[in-house]
């Protein structure tokens, strides 16, 4: 997760970086299942995009402390992780940006104007774990800010697809310290099955499917990611929100876990301008 400088290679001022936290969930595995399969990259050992390719990619900073990703959805709603923004003051939304760190002329900075958490989201299974974050103002979007598709209320289950994970997390369980540049990892999306026997079927619904699983062996999401679009193709359909990964840290084999947007797609809707 790189970024790239048009501009200033100073740290932000508004900013202190050594203070910002990665924002991250972690649960306990329930059972020993272990996936064994071998993957070639993981957003820890992904690459770092062309600058400005993501371009509905959004750097949320929560109260100032904490880092998480999110998404433009449309001209006046950002969508993230409600664990992210579920205790927030204020977000500081920054669109168009590559290398988070510093102040880029591509880059957009506005305050958040309303924070829409789902009301029934459980911080202890991470059910209902998605957010809307209303901008102040429509954003105009251009080159470097797009809106995101998402996917469809009456979507398939993806499994098997070939899918994207975007953001500016940690690169290794022992480095503490964010990417200052937008990385991404590919992966396909595996059944929720094998993710239910890690996690636990009580934390992952077989039945209503409202969560979404990736990658075997060590490929997955990290600290900073929470909140997150997983999209299928570049410009394709966003199907997932980084909800959260194994407390035995991302370069376990244990899935990474996000909610799913069609199921919530009503719930979008209804609080959102789509």
């Amino acid at each position: 997760m790189v970024i790239l400088s048009l501009s200033s290679a100073l740290p932000a001022p508004w900013l202190s970086w050594d203070k910002i936290k990665r924002g991250n969930a972690y649960v306990d595995p329930v059972s020993n299942y272990t996936i064994t399969h071998p993957v070639d990259r993981r957003i820890i050992g992904g690459g770092e995009v062309e600058p400005h390719s993501i371009p509905y990619q959004v750097a949320l900073l929560i109260d100032g402390r904490s880092l998480c990703g999110g998404s433009l959805i449309s001209l006046n709603y950002v969508l993230t992780a409600a664990h992210c923004t579920i205790n927030a003051s204020y977000v500081e939304l920054v669109f168009g940006a590559h290398n988070i760190l510093i102040n880029e002329s591509t880059q957009l900075r506005v305050t958040s104007s309303n924070i829409i958490n789902h009301p029934d989201f459980n911080s202890s299974n991470y059910n209902n774990d998605i957010a809307l974050i209303q901008t102040p103002t429509p954003i105009v979007p251009n080159e470097h800010i797009q809106i995101v598709k998402l996917a469809p209320a009456y979507a398939g289950l993806y499994i098997g697809f070939a899918a994207v994970l975007s953001g500016w997390g940690t690169t290794s369980d022992s480095d503490p310290s964010i990417a200052p540049g937008l990385r991404e990892v590919h992966f396909v999306v595996i059944s929720n099955t094998p993710c239910a026997a890690v996690y636990g079927f009580d934390i992952i619904d077989i039945v209503d499917m409202p969560k979404v699983c990736s990658g075997y062996g060590k490929v997955g999401g990290c600290s900073g990611d929470s909140g997150g679009p997983l999209v299928v193709g570049y410009y394709g359909e966003q199907v997932g929100i980084a909800s959260f990964v194994s407390s035995r840290g991302c370069e376990s084999t244990d899935p990474t876990v996000y909610t799913r947007v069609s199921y919530y797609r009503s719930w979008i809707n209804e609080n959102s301008d789509l």
